[in-house]
Formats: C-alpha cells, sequence, structure tokens
C-alpha cells in the first residue's frame, strides 16, 4: 500500500512538472491582441519564444480570417504613404534599410533599421510642412484592417515608436508598421482601403521627438510566412518608388471612429448664418 501511495505521488508530481515545463511561463496561457503582445515585448514582460508564438497565433488568426491573397514581391502595388509626395522623399534615396540583427520579438535587440523614413521640410519643427504650412496626411499604402495603434506617447513614457499604426496588409498578408505620428485616426478592427487617411506626420517617439532627426514618417512592411507565420523585414524600396501619388485623401468610410473628434472632421457653419437661415423660415 505504501509503495503504491509512493508511486502515484511520483506520477502525480511528474505529471505537473512535465505540465510547468511545456507552458513556460503563466504569462503565456493568456491570449493577447496585437496590441497586448506589442506591449508585453517592450516592458519585457514576456519570453521572446513566448512572444514569437503568440505573434504565430495571431497572424494565423488574421489569415483565417481575412483570406488575403498570396504574395507576390513583383506584384505589389502601392500607393505613396504620405499625401502629395513620391519616392524622392524617401530618406537616403533607399539607402536607409537595414534588415540585420531584426528582432520583433526581443525589445533589447535595437541594431537594425528594417524600414524607410519619408521626411517632410519642416525646419521649425513644429510638424507642419514649410512649403504649404499644412500637416502632412499619412495613408494607407494598400486595403487592409489597422490591428493595433499608439495614440497616447508622451515624452515622459519614451515610447521608441511614438504614436503609431499597425496595418494587415489583405493583400500580402504582411504588417505595414507607420510610426512616429502626431495624430492618429484610425482605430484597431477599422477597415481601410488604399489611400485612406490614417494619420498625420509627426514628430512622436524617441528618435524624432528628440530631435535626433527630422520629421519623418518610419515605415515597415513584415512579410509573414504563410505557412509558418513568421515575420521577414522586407526593403520595399522599389515598391515605393513605383506607387502611386495621391493627392486627395479621406477618411476610412468603415466604423467607428471613436478617436475622431467631430470638429475636426468638419467644421461648424458659424451661427450667423443658422440665424438667418431661421429668419427665413419665420
Amino acid at each position: 500500500m505504501l509503495f503504491q501511495l509512493q508511486l502515484l505521488l511520483v506520477i502525480f508530481l511528474g505529471v505537473s512538472s512535465c505540465s510547468l515545463d511545456s507552458k513556460g511561463d503563466s504569462s503565456f496561457n493568456k491570449k493577447r491582441d496585437f496590441k497586448q503582445l506589442l506591449t508585453d515585448i517592450r516592458e519585457q514582460t514576456i519570453s521572446p519564444q513566448d512572444a514569437e508564438e503568440e505573434f504565430k497565433r495571431i497572424m494565423a488568426d488574421l489569415q483565417k480570417k481575412y483570406k488575403p491573397k498570396m504574395y507576390d514581391s513583383l506584384a505589389v502595388d502601392l500607393v505613396f504613404p504620405l499625401k502629395g509626395r513620391n519616392y524622392r522623399d524617401v530618406g537616403g534615396k533607399g539607402r536607409g534599410f537595414y534588415g540585420r540583427h531584426f528582432d520583433l520579438f526581443d525589445h533589447s535587440v535595437a541594431k537594425s533599421h528594417p524600414a524607410h523614413d519619408i521626411f517632410i521640410y519642416d525646419l521649425d519643427r513644429d510638424c507642419k510642412d514649410d512649403n504649404t504650412g499644412e500637416y502632412v496626411d499619412i495613408l494607407a499604402v494598400n486595403d487592409g484592417v489597422i490591428i493595433a495603434t499608439e495614440t497616447e506617447w508622451s515624452e515622459t513614457n519614451g515610447y521608441k515608436g511614438g504614436n503609431y499604426v499597425w496595418l494587415y496588409d489583405l493583400t500580402t498578408g504582411g504588417l505595414w508598421y507607420y510610426a512616429h505620428q502626431r495624430k492618429v485616426y484610425v482605430v484597431k478592427d477599422q477597415l481601410v482601403k488604399q489611400g485612406d487617411k490614417l494619420g498625420e506626420v509627426g514628430r512622436s517617439g524617441f528618435n524624432a521627438g528628440k530631435g535626433r532627426s527630422d520629421t519623418h514618417l518610419h515605415l515597415m512592411f513584415l512579410k509573414v510566412n504563410e505557412v509558418t507565420h513568421e515575420p521577414t523585414p522586407v526593403n520595399h524600396y522599389l515598391w515605393l518608388k513605383n506607387a502611386r501619388t495621391v493627392h486627395k485623401t479621406q477618411l476610412p468610410e468603415h466604423y467607428p471612429r471613436v478617436t475622431l473628434e467631430a470638429t475636426e472632421l468638419t467644421p461648424k457653419a458659424p451661427f450667423t448664418l443658422v440665424t438667418n437661415f431661421v429668419r427665413r423660415i419665420f
């Protein structure tokens, strides 16, 4: 009888130990949305291994839900991500991309620049284009769905990318990351079309906010493997070079627009006009 109890105890402890080892960190059991995953990676409250597994799960769910077309690097037809601009505004004539050492899942690794910076002419650094005196619209380069945004950057919280948007591309199944925005105009789960306004170029984030560089949009594209769902940064300069320029923009038609203020979309009519209208009726 004593031997049987000892055997049961050994089996129980072994099963418990195996269960813990297979799951790793207990936080891994919690399903995250993409924004929470990014936050956990930034705050290093999830291991890189678990972060990668969570990323793959999220990408598999997106692929199943939206069924993007097959990725074809030779057939990616984009609109340029800034209103009225073209590839000539890309920094370094496209030589700014550096994809080696990229690791989305380990926040301590920061040796790469797997993106292109697209600049506006802003000598006084007020986020407005000095030639027009206006903010510059950031556009959806392709049809997609918004999977994460950051809108609460400040100099005190120090988020590296500042105010950002992550767009899941419904054509390629990849991810677009737009960083350093002044203001974000879209929300999570919002569907957007090519050319829709996502935000405005700004100086939020570490590199822009500290005056380390000129006012710009930081744009990254991650190819997501259709089978393994692993992310790989892609140099998209040739896509930008062939992208179409948009001169007239609009906000996405898909609701909700909970981050937008009505006064910013349609100016209120002057009170005198309303008064005159009422006088004409009566």
